[in-house]
């Protein structure tokens, strides 16, 4: 790292806490600090919903998985639209027009209470379970390629994070985003140019190595259910877990809540959509090209690791400034995922428990006040649980892929049941979505029936809904009241 790479990720970090500084001044009250007074521009929440999910796992598996299979993985951005096309469909006019802040206020109208907790607490213990592994990950590329102790980049992470969030909310949130998605750009940019400039042929040599190598194939129709590379797969099972990230994940739903209307909300998820194609496909491109790059200089060296492909070459072929750019957005990448899993957390433990079971209604700046608290609180505890991954080194992935689909799964059960199935009532809905967690995680850890990773949600939602619904059975049927405006259409008809 030369010293024109530090002043790049050092005017870049100040930028991003300018941003936060900036938006604090606004902040007089809740709904500007979680929802922006529904004042922000589609196009910014937009690109905010892609910044969100892109973290630095993705900046740094995408040229991996480029490397290795190509433009494959370009097929799951199918089953996004997938996910997102039933989002507009079935859920976004519900969270727009009841003006709600957290995603879980629908579940309380149309069941009760203790669902609407259920489904803020699957959500919780979600987002707990990923933000050790999102800010370790992050601070390891950072420390390997800028040359710092691991525990200081966790810091350096973590702390820039908590500091911009806590103090500007949503608003400087989605504003850090689109500077991040940019930035992001800028450093896949340099990346590519690095490769391209590195040979004496340029981009067509470098596109006719890995031609030769086989990553130029896009599409794999054939039936393949443990494989993330085969297009019925990517529509099917990656389809549903789009569907329950977008559509139940308070790290998107807060994003369409804070536009406008609905209108404003489609275009902005469409835009993050197509943003997040053009982002993956860069990605992949890149590493497709350090493919053709290392196919002509005699190949990577032994030990090189699918994610430590591009920080291999970032640390040993990329010049000054350039690498300054591809640091910066990897640090952009890591940032824009700490800090919605950061205002996501404080968002609902305020608005679904603090606001919700206080005995005496909290003021505007008492809960104002506990949200930007709770923001420094899980910014720590995040802190110290990547500090202990670095201690352990022990493996997230595996954990947190089990982890995303037990609740995210039900918890795409519990907002169909409450959308689909005007039958369910409160009772079906909450012990319907306990009892498929239950038999799902026992099914996995005795044998009984095993599923491929990737397919675990659409097994579990429509068991939830099922298990659900019999229950529902068993009871009396929903009150007229939680029903009107909270289906798609009257119960009369079931």
């Amino acid at each position: 790292m030369s010293t024109i790479d530090w002043a790049i990720i050092l005017v870049y970090a100040l930028i991003v806490i300018a941003i936060g500084i900036v938006a604090s001044r606004q902040q007089n009250n809740t709904d500007q600090y979680f929802r922006g007074s529904q004042q922000l521009p589609w196009w910014a929440v937009g690109l905010s919903i892609i910044a969100t999910s892109f973290s630095a796992a993705s900046l740094l598996g995408g040229p991996g998985e480029g490397y290795n299979h190509g433009f494959l993985y370009l097929q799951l951005q199918f089953g996004d639209l997938i996910g997102y096309g039933l989002v507009i469909l079935l859920f976004l006019p519900f969270f727009v027009q009841l003006n709600l802040t957290t995603a879980y206020e629908y579940l309380e109208k149309r069941f009760d209470a203790k669902t609407r907790s259920l489904g803020s607490l699957c959500f919780l213990l979600f987002v707990i379970a990923r933000l050790g592994g999102l800010l370790y990950a992050a601070s390891l590329v950072v420390a390997t390629v800028t040359g710092l102790p691991l525990y200081n980049a966790i810091l350096l992470v973590g702390i820039v994070s908590v500091v911009y969030t806590a103090t500007g909310g949503i608003t400087a949130v989605v504003w850090t985003d689109v500077l991040q998605f940019v930035m992001i750009f800028v450093g896949l940019g340099a990346g590519i140019w690095a490769a391209v400039s590195s040979v004496s042929g340029g981009f067509g040599q470098l596109w006719e190595a890995a031609g030769e190598g086989g990553k130029l194939v896009v599409v794999n129709p054939s039936w393949e259910p443990a494989s993330i590379r085969s297009l019925p797969t990517a529509l099917c099972a990656y389809g549903i877990l789009a569907f329950a990230v977008a559509g139940t994940n308070q790290q998107s739903v807060q994003r369409y809540v804070s536009c406008a209307d609905i209108k404003s909300a489609r275009k902005a998820i469409l835009l993050g959509w197509f943003s997040g194609f053009i982002g993956v496909a860069a990605t992949l491109l890149l590493g497709v090209l350090l493919f053709g790059y290392y196919a002509l200089n005699g190949g990577l060296p032994d030990g090189v690791k699918p994610d430590g492909i591009l920080s291999h070459f970032i640390v040993n072929q990329v010049p000054p400034g350039a690498s300054g750019f591809l640091v910066a957005a990897i640090f952009a990448a890591a940032m824009s995922s700490i800090d919605s899993a950061l205002h996501s957390l404080a968002t609902c433990m305020t608005v679904d428990f603090y606001q919700r079971y206080s005995k005496l209604k909290p003021s505007e700046s008492q809960s104002l006040k506990v949200a930007q608290g709770l923001i420094i609180v899980w910014g720590i505890l995040g802190i110290l649980s990547a500090f202990y991954v670095a201690s352990t080194q022990e493996s997230l992935l595996p954990f947190l892929v089990k982890y995303t689909a037990m609740f995210l799964g039900p918890l795409l059960g519990i907002f169909l049941m409450g959308v689909l199935v005007p039958r369910v009532n409160a009772t079906g809905a909450f012990y319907g979505t306990i009892a498929s967690v239950a038999l799902l995680t026992a099914g996995s850890t005795f044998g009984w029936f095993s599923f491929p990773g990737i397919w675990q949600s659409a097994i579990a939602a429509p068991f939830a809904i099922i298990l659900g619904l019999l229950i529902s059975l068993l009871g009396q049927k929903p009150k007229q009241r939680s029903l009107e405006g909270l289906t798609l259409w009257n119960s009369d008809k079931f």
